[in-house]
């Protein structure tokens, strides 16, 4: 085994994936995911995106094609640097009992308190932490005494620290308030500047400033390209942008 290429463009080529013998959850699956770019995966759910994801941390194996990370393919990267190198958050990150700082240090054993409160105030947490106990705040199992948005923004904080040249992000601003999912966005287009991000997200609003997308449907991808481009086009992608135009201004009106 190897050590994951510190640079490179990810590529998926013709890609098959089955849970289980005969039911193929993806189907020839052709992505770049090229290195210093926001790439976003979007579809209804079931559509196959968080199996992507689940192949590209190397927890889905045993695909038909090829994944390759630079020039080196994905099963000859070692585990331990694959885990290193891919940053994956999702909606539910897991906060563990301990304080503040602990949950952050699994990121960055050597870390000190100055970089921990500087990923804490690029998260909007700082403030918040100081009317506590600061990096003492003790956290409850799952961080159940914060709220969903300051946990997704804490797991944030920690992958921001775990400094990855890759980063997922698998629907982690979904059900959490508003404010959270802006500081969440604006946290991963800045990361998206220098590294591979993969943003995987069925609101498409989330998605309008990246520069590839990919749109799935059962298990396939139907569309890519940029969100003006694909907004022209009458299929899959602009069908669901209309529907969520429609249901968030619906949902305006009935709170106006």
């Amino acid at each position: 085994p190897v050590h994951f290429p510190e640079k490179g463009d990810i590529i998926c080529e013709d890609v098959d994936f089955a849970y289980e013998e005969g039911r193929k959850v993806l189907r020839h699956i052709h992505m770049t995911f090229k290195r210093g770019s926001l790439t976003a995966i979007v579809g209804e759910s079931g559509c196959g995106k968080s199996t992507v994801a689940g192949l590209l941390t190397g927890r889905n194996r045993h695909y038909t094609g090829s994944i390759c990370v630079g020039n080196v393919s994905l099963p000859d990267i070692r585990e331990s640097s694959l885990m290193e190198n891919v940053t994956y958050v999702s909606f539910n990150s897991y906060l563990f009992k301990g304080t503040v700082g602990e949950n952050l240090r699994l990121a960055a054993p050597e870390a000190d308190d100055d970089r921990l409160w500087e990923v804490l105030e690029q998260t909007r947490l700082a403030d918040f932490l100081r009317s506590q106990q600061g990096l003492a705040t003790m956290l409850s199992e799952k961080g159940s005494n914060l709220s969903g948005g300051q946990c997704q923004r804490l797991a944030l904080a920690r992958a921001i620290l775990h400094d990855s040249p890759v980063y997922i992000f698998d629907e982690a601003t979904s059900n959490i308030d508003v404010e959270s999912e802006n500081v969440i966005m604006e946290q991963i287009l800045e990361l998206a500047r220098t590294k591979t991000v993969i943003l995987i997200s069925h609101r498409l609003a989330n998605v309008v400033s990246a520069d590839q997308i990919y749109v799935m449907e059962a298990g396939r991808v139907k569309e890519s390209g940029r969100h003006g481009q694909l907004i022209q086009k009458s299929g899959v992608y602009q069908a669901l942008w209309q529907t969520q135009q429609s249901l968030e201004n619906y949902g305006m009106a009935q709170a106006g």
